[in-house]
């Protein structure tokens, strides 16, 4: 039996509503940075290794813990955030502006819609988890993952056997990721046992 740990980012610029940043740029908070340490001294568990996406706000998270275990974060593309939809599309805009553009995009996406040249399709985050899956029983016991909400929701979705083709499977999705509890900072637990039996877990921190 493996446990993995997943944990969202501290608060970002972005999570405030700021106004819109190349997605890997985007910075902690100081009030994300809290979070971090916060959750640092809450969390019973030494890491084996850390692994981050490639983010800013990802790496400034892991960088806390890493300061503290000295183990040295690896930075991992497949846990990369979804980006649907390019700077061009967003720039200058504030957290509400996007969040009507977001809207439509998750009203109206298809698998392989790219918004630019320059982000994902649905396609290629899924392809992005999926591909972190195959690759599950190469990690070390107790590692940690940290990275994003819809990436950890994805994960879920696809552990529970789900499939993702349609317009209509895409919103169905963002029902259950939405519905999850997917504040700064929180944690899941993954145990993956022998005969690869996954269960996912939120994990209260006190």
């Amino acid at each position: 039996m493996k446990t993995f740990y997943f944990i969202r980012h501290g608060q970002s610029a972005a999570n405030t509503g700021a106004k819109s940043m190349l997605d890997l740029e985007i910075p902690l908070t100081l009030t994300g940075v809290q979070q971090a340490q916060d959750l640092l001294k809450k969390l019973s568990v030494s890491p084996s290794k850390i692994y981050c996406s490639e983010s800013l706000r990802a790496k400034q998270t892991a960088q806390v813990f890493f300061d503290f275990y000295k183990t040295i974060p690896e930075n991992l593309e497949c846990l990369n955030e979804f980006r649907y939809l390019g700077f061009e599309t967003v720039s200058g805009m504030d957290g509400e502006e996007r969040g009507k553009i977001a809207k439509q995009y998750w009203e109206n996406a298809t698998i392989d819609y790219r918004d630019s040249n320059e982000v994902d399709s649905f396609q290629d985050f899924l392809g992005r988890v999926d591909f972190f899956l195959s690759k599950i029983h190469e990690f070390d016991d107790n590692s940690f993952f940290f990275g994003h909400g819809i990436w950890m929701a994805l994960l879920a979705w696809r552990l529970l056997g789900c499939q993702i083709e349609t317009t209509s499977d895409i919103q169905a999705f963002r029902q259950f990721q939405t519905a999850l509890p997917m504040h700064n900072t929180v944690t899941y637990k993954l145990l993956v046992s022998e005969n690869g039996i996954k269960q996912l877990q939120k994990i209260e921190v006190q």
